[in-house]
């Protein structure tokens, strides 16, 4: 009996241990599951970002319709002493655009940088100190300078909190018109004393390496421009007294808190989203004209990345000057394009009677790789008082005009191959990124000869091509022959069609000045992250 008992607890205790067994494993199976469950979600793709302020939301809180404002002016000052010094102070800012509070980065604690004057013949020295976290120094885009030493060396590095001083020698025959000077820091840290430079270059290219720092600073405000001379003096008499404005043309995009966006690790500037078009720092200004009157603009895309393609309705543009130099034929249009670094000095008539006019950038795409930019109003040009009696139009030279290049003998024909990748990621010159201690040429170029360059562009956008120390002579674009009437430092080369690279043919004269020439496309941020290097140019 007592056996039977035993017995049969022993079956009860061992059902309760197989049921204790089932439902351990029941257990485990099922926080095996809730875990996959969970690990299922965690790996799912994150929610999409919120798509980018509109234009309309960064826009709020500025004031449209200001008065026309010319950026401030720092020049000599005096006949007498012609020679002109002044300080940059490049630092983190906050300041104001058409009455909003913005963050940035600024050389005089105002967006628009002041308009650096001098004459032909004149010493420019300027005293740049950083007050920036990051690496910078200065590039004065078009002069005709040295590239070496204290002068337009890219390659010089100013550390945070370093300074440093630039001696520009402009020389007595250079030409009159407008340039500008940028931020063009080639990355953000600057070589540590004394360390060995494996570059081959002092400075600057014994920094970080890639990607370079030129579009955030760039795009946070370090820019103006800089005019040479005053080309008005080049004009016949009666336009030589004529108002000349500076339109300086910048695009900021900006976050909920008034900061203009830069590339981190959690952001991106994408010149493709919506993005605040501002003339002098101010939202779509009005420029006061009398009926009749001529006024000579000063064009300057002085941005990062984006194109402009400049319209006013109901007028056209005399160009008398592209990219700082004199034309050798005046022309007219009714838009011109403006990609990153561009400049025109232009002639504007107002119409015989009061009215309104619309300054703006069309609707423009530089290529299916590329952006798409929708027609945007710039300013408004208001045409009222006294009318003047009209000037006749202007044809003809512009005296100082370089000579036509097409008749010189070539020294040497190179091609410059521009690709990307598939991403729009990483850019290429000659299948290489940008090493700042060799050059895509094996081969140096000679001072006091001409050559002949091919830029083939073999991707899906635009890139504009630019050349330090420098004007070019474009012959041909996409085997179209373009008669001589300028020379320019930058050219957009179209972009690929149907697997077919757009070309564009310029002829380089290499006068004066030995040392690194560089050359890259001047989105910023195609430089940044490789389209860029250097010609050697020997004696």
């Amino acid at each position: 009996m007592s056996h039977d008992i035993d017995s049969a607890a022993e079956c009860d205790r061992q059902r309760i241990r197989r049921t204790r067994r089932l439902f351990h494993a029941m257990t485990a199976v099922a926080v095996l599951i809730s875990a996959a469950l969970g690990a299922s979600a965690m790996a799912a793709p994150p929610a999409a970002a919120p798509p980018p302020p509109s234009t309309a939301d960064q826009e709020r809180g500025m004031r449209a319709g200001l008065p026309f404002q010319d950026p401030p002016v720092a020049d000599a000052g005096s006949a007498a002493d012609p020679d002109l010094t002044i300080t940059l102070d490049a630092g983190r800012s906050r300041f104001d655009i058409s009455g909003k509070e913005v963050y940035g980065a600024t050389y005089t604690g105002t967006y628009i940088a002041p308009t650096i004057h001098a004459d032909p013949g004149a010493t420019v020295t300027i005293h740049l100190v950083n007050h920036l976290p990051v690496a910078t120094n200065l590039h004065f885009h078009g002069l005709h300078v040295s590239p070496e030493g204290q002068s337009d060396d890219p390659f010089l590095c100013v550390a945070p909190g370093a300074d440093t001083t630039y001696r520009l020698a402009i020389p007595a025959d250079h030409p009159q018109g407008t340039f500008w000077y940028h931020s063009h820091a080639m990355g953000t840290t600057c070589p540590a004393p004394g360390a060995p430079d494996t570059s081959g270059t002092a400075g600057m290219a014994g920094m970080a390496g890639m990607p370079g720092d030129v579009e955030n600073q760039i795009f946070a405000g370090l820019s103006g421009a800089l005019v040479i001379g005053d080309d008005r003096t080049l004009l016949p008499a009666d336009l030589r007294h004529v108002t000349a404005h500076t339109l300086v043309l910048k695009d900021v995009q900006l976050d909920p808190v008034g900061h203009i966006l830069q590339n981190t690790d959690t952001a991106t500037i994408n010149s493709d989203n919506p993005t605040v078009r501002l003339v002098n720092g101010r939202l779509r200004p009005v420029l006061s004209m009398r009926p009749n009157e001529t006024q000579l603009w000063r064009l300057a895309n002085a941005g990062a990345d984006i194109f402009y393609q400049l319209h006013l309705d109901g007028y056209h543009f005399t160009v008398v000057g592209e990219d700082g130099t004199p034309v050798a034929r005046v022309t007219t249009a009714d838009t011109l394009l403006l990609p990153p670094g561009k400049r025109y000095d232009v002639l504007v008539t107002a119409g015989a009677h009061p009215a309104k006019a619309t300054l703006r950038t069309t609707a423009y795409t530089n290529g299916p790789q590329g952006d798409a930019y929708p027609d945007t109003e710039l300013a408004t040009i208001r045409i009222a008082g006294d009318q003047l009696r009209r000037l006749p139009e202007l044809t003809g030279s512009i005296p100082t005009a370089p000579a036509d290049l097409a008749t010189e003998p070539v020294a040497r024909r190179r091609t410059v191959d521009l690709t990307e990748s598939a991403d729009g990621n990483t850019f290429y010159i000659n299948g290489q990124q940008f090493a700042a201690g060799s050059s895509v040429f094996a081969t140096p170029a000679k001072l006091g000869t001409v050559e002949e360059w091919t830029l083939v562009n073999h991707s899906g956008e635009d890139h504009p091509f630019h050349l330090h120390t420098t004007a070019f002579q474009v012959l041909s674009a996409n085997g179209t022959p373009e008669p001589y009437t300028h020379r320019q430092d930058t050219v957009p080369v179209p972009h690929a069609v149907n697997g077919t690279p757009g070309t564009v043919v310029i002829r380089v004269a290499f006068t004066d000045y030995p040392g690194k020439w560089m050359f890259h496309c001047h989105i910023a941020a195609h430089e940044d992250h490789g389209m860029m290097s250097f010609i050697n140019v020997v004696p």
